[in-house]
Parts: structure tokens; C-alpha cells; sequence
């Protein structure tokens, strides 16, 4: 949330004037630290972020459901076999 100092509170996004200070008192706001700023034309982009490697228990969850859903088929598939 972008916030001034002077005017000692907090401003929603679309308040903040273009130029990035307040409406009531004229001074820069300081931006926050909800979401980083959009890149500006002309920056070179040197990196782009590596992705963080899946937890574990993510993998473990996943190997757990696809035995589960793997056993249902089989089930499902004898289920239909004896019916016929």
C-alpha cells in the first residue's frame, strides 16, 4: 500500500497521482512492498527469476493420488468385467 509520511496515512493505488506523490499534500509516496514496479521502457531485463523446486511433500501428495486414482480404475474397470 503506498503510504505518505506527511499526510500520515495510507493511499489506495488509484489515488496516487502518476507521477507517484499524493493528492492531498503534493510529496512522494512511498510505494510499499505489495508488488514490485512494473519494468520501464528501455531497461534491459538481465535475468529472469528462477522458479523454486517443488517441495517434497508436493511430490509425495502427487505420487499418493495417482496411486489412489490408479487403483479406482482398476477397480472400476473389473467392476464393469464381471457385469458383462
Amino acid at each position: 500500500m503506498p503510504w505518505c509520511a506527511t499526510c500520515d496515512r495510507f493511499l489506495s493505488p488509484p489515488t496516487v497521482r502518476a507521477d507517484g506523490t499524493c493528492p492531498s499534500c503534493g510529496r512522494a509516496v512511498e510505494p510499499g512492498r505489495a508488488h514490485a514496479a512494473p519494468p520501464v521502457a528501455g531497461d534491459a531485463v538481465t535475468e529472469e527469476e528462477a522458479l523454486p523446486p517443488i517441495p517434497w511433500h508436493l511430490k509425495l501428495l502427487a505420487a499418493a493420488v495417482a496411486i489412489y486414482l490408479g487403483y479406482r480404475a482398476f477397480q472400476g474397470i473389473e467392476w464393469l468385467v464381471g457385469r458383462f
